[in-house]
């Protein structure tokens, strides 16, 4: 039921002039509310100001933190905190 609920939201917001930022907000509030929720990587890279290139690369990586396309932001940025390397300047 949520996640229809977003989706219409998140498709609904695309018209709007505060597109990206309902979505941003969308995004950081259900990271907030469901700590354990999974989200994709284009969902992740809005969270977690990663671009979408090292996403797509920590994705593919051997020790990914990544499970079945999907991933909590605590698995990730327990992941990013093992390999400095993929961390934002």
């Amino acid at each position: 039921m949520i996640r229809e609920i977003f989706r219409h939201w998140i498709e609904s917001a695309g018209n709007g002039p505060f597109s990206a930022t309902t979505t941003i907000a969308a995004l950081l509030f259900l990271a907030a509310k469901f700590p354990h929720r999974q989200f994709n990587s284009a969902e992740l890279s809005v969270l977690s100001g990663i671009g979408r290139t090292a996403m797509s690369q920590i994705k593919n990586a051997s020790d990914t933190p990544f499970s079945l396309g999907k991933c909590t932001l605590q698995r990730l940025d327990g992941w990013l905190a093992k390999h400095p390397g993929f961390k934002q300047q």
